[in-house]
């Protein structure tokens, strides 16, 4: 085989995994991740994505599945074996997201105190995603101005930290006169910048 043939399959053996990583990163409110972190997600996402697909058409396909793994390194190229995968891959993605953002293995740890991690996201993530919280004070300090609503949406990088809130009252911070409302507002502030505070 030469290499620029072994190269192409690899790269087509590859999309399965790839396409579930990018679902997962994507449904997931990590920062975005780093290359090494990408392609081992990919690497073990993309096995999963084989290994699901070949037991689920094992019944049907056992012939090409079998002749998938026997002949990996032959120049053939397995374009029904890849889109088994593919197609296996984007459930499993989705799968995937769903247990990271319902933290499942995170509550498992907990409860069984092997662990006191909440997570991989920051701790600004962690505390808005929280099911108990729906309204919060937003205290701007250093622009006098406190916003009362609650959380539509929110997001942060490694400068700022962005927060949407609706039904919003707006009081001076100093003394706590009303000074107006609206219905939505986005807010974006570097980071540090601003308190959260949730009503009792």
């Amino acid at each position: 085989m030469t290499l620029s043939a072994f190269a192409l399959k690899l790269i087509l053996i590859l999309i399965p995994g790839g396409l579930a990583t990018m679902i997962l990163e994507k449904l997931t409110t990590y920062l975005k991740w780093q290359s090494f972190k990408f392609i081992i997600n990919s690497i073990l996402l993309g096995g999963l994505s084989y290994l699901l697909s070949d037991l689920v058409f094992y019944v049907f396909f056992a012939d090409s599945i079998k002749s998938f793994w026997l002949t990996f390194t032959s120049n053939d190229i397995p374009f029904w074996e890849i889109i088994r995968a593919t197609i296996v891959s984007l459930f499993i993605g989705f799968f995937a997201s769903w247990i990271e953002n319902k933290k499942v293995i995170t509550r498992f740890v907990r409860k069984c105190n092997i662990a006191d991690k909440y997570g991989e996201e920051n701790l600004y993530s962690y505390f808005l995603n929280s099911k108990e919280i729906t309204e919060v004070y937003v205290r701007d300090i250093a622009n006098n101005l406190t916003f009362h609503g609650e959380i539509d949406s929110f997001s942060e990088n490694e400068q700022i930290s962005e927060i949407t809130l609706r039904e919003v009252k707006v009081y001076r911070y100093d003394d706590s006169a009303f000074l107006y409302e609206m219905p939505k507002v986005f807010l974006s502030r570097p980071k540090n910048a601003i308190f959260i505070e949730v009503p009792i």
